[in-house]
């Protein structure tokens, strides 16, 4: 056998050398090794604070800082966006505008007058531009009036009743439109009225058929008819009328003196004594209109009355 010797101080100086350098190039890449463990110390560290950081604040590590997302941000910026503006019309174009819509008005305002009021909910409930067109239509006309009958009876209610705030008074506005009566007096706590119409034209209007009202019988101080007797069975609202006042209420009526069949209205303040309707007063003092007030009394036998209001027909151009 071979006796081999494997004493490395005997190695030569040459070869010593050649070993130490060798022996320096294999340490180098663990010095390297041990700077990428102290970058990953570092940045373990960095993390782990992160996440503490992340952890105080009460967020999962993976979720994102609450803020606005895209769909936030694009809604807030539709939302800045101005609509877009309607052309102007020029004054030939205005004027067409306004024929149409006082043709479109005389329409409508006439077929108030001819049909019967189920047809006219009906027709408003399939067209509801239509009432939108009727009542803009009415605000203009209303506006070249010298006084508007809508006033004199809130003139009545303040004389009548703003004063004795200790009885409760209960109104009926049966054809209100806007039902102004109701805003002029909800500051009054006592005065409690219902607005009736074809159509809920506001928050303070019920939507009814006036002969046919969701009221109960015989809870009403006052039931009011302001240029509201359209139709042609308007002697059923003059009854149903009659069916919602108190036993002494009262009802007061405003229409156009054109509409009488005598010029004037008395023969229509006769006459409403046959549904149960007195007459006390009546006052003739405007060049437009007539205003009644009746005091309800035991209703008569009579099932029909005579036409007692002429519609209201436009001529034809």
């Amino acid at each position: 056998m071979f006796n081999v010797s494997w004493d490395i101080k005997t190695a030569s100086p040459a070869t010593s050398k050649k070993q130490g350098k060798n022996n320096a190039s294999k340490k180098r890449p663990q010095k390297r090794k041990r700077s990428n463990n102290s970058e990953e110390k570092s940045t373990n560290t960095a993390q782990e604070k992160s996440l503490g950081k992340k952890k105080s604040n009460g967020r999962k590590p993976d979720e994102k800082k609450p803020g606005k997302n895209d769909a936030d941000v694009k809604l807030a910026k539709s939302t800045k966006t101005a609509p877009p503006k309607r052309p102007k019309l020029t004054s030939l174009q205005q004027k067409m505008k306004e024929k149409l819509d006082g043709a479109a008005f005389r329409w409508i305002n006439e077929k108030l007058y001819t049909t019967d009021s189920a047809d006219a909910v009906k027709l408003f409930s399939e067209h509801p531009e239509m009432f939108h067109t009727y009542h803009t239509g009415f605000r203009h006309q209303v506006e070249s009036w010298p006084e508007n009958p809508v006033d004199i009876f809130i003139g009545f209610i303040k004389e009548q009743f703003f004063e004795d705030k200790k009885r409760d008074v209960y109104i009926a506005d049966l054809g209100c439109g806007d039902a102004k009566i109701a805003l002029e007096c909800a500051s009054m706590k006592h005065i409690h009225v219902s607005s009736f119409d074809l159509v809920a034209h506001n928050e303070r209007v019920t939507a009814a058929d006036i002969a046919h009202l969701p009221l109960e019988a015989g809870t009403m101080d006052v039931a009011i008819f302001c240029l509201s007797l359209m139709g042609t069975n308007l002697d059923t609202f003059l009854r149903e009328a009659h069916r919602v006042l108190k036993p002494d209420g009262e009802l007061w009526v405003a229409e156009i003196k054109s509409r009488f069949t005598d010029k004037r209205g008395k023969v229509f303040g006769e006459e409403l004594t046959k549904v149960g309707f007195e007459l006390e007063h009546m006052y003739e003092e405007n060049k437009m209109f007539t205003l009644f007030q009746f005091r309800r009394v035991e209703q008569g036998e009579t099932d029909t009355l005579p036409v007692l209001l002429n519609p209201c027909i436009y001529k034809r151009r």
